[in-house]
């Protein structure tokens, strides 16, 4: 598997790791594999830097 990279920005970074943690409370027992890889997802990726607003 070719590895791939791409920018975004820390909005964009927290929105991506919300839609997964969403994706991944969607599924159930039956699909512990899909659960396995978006967890290795999750892993993978940084933590988005804090803002101070």
């Amino acid at each position: 598997m070719a590895t791939k990279v791409i920018e975004v920005a820390d909005d964009e970074l927290t929105l991506i790791l919300a839609a997964l943690r969403s994706y991944l409370t969607d599924f159930g027992h039956d699909e512990a594999d899909l659960q396995r890889a978006i967890k290795r997802l999750i892993a993978k990726l940084p933590r988005p830097e804090a803002t101070v607003a």
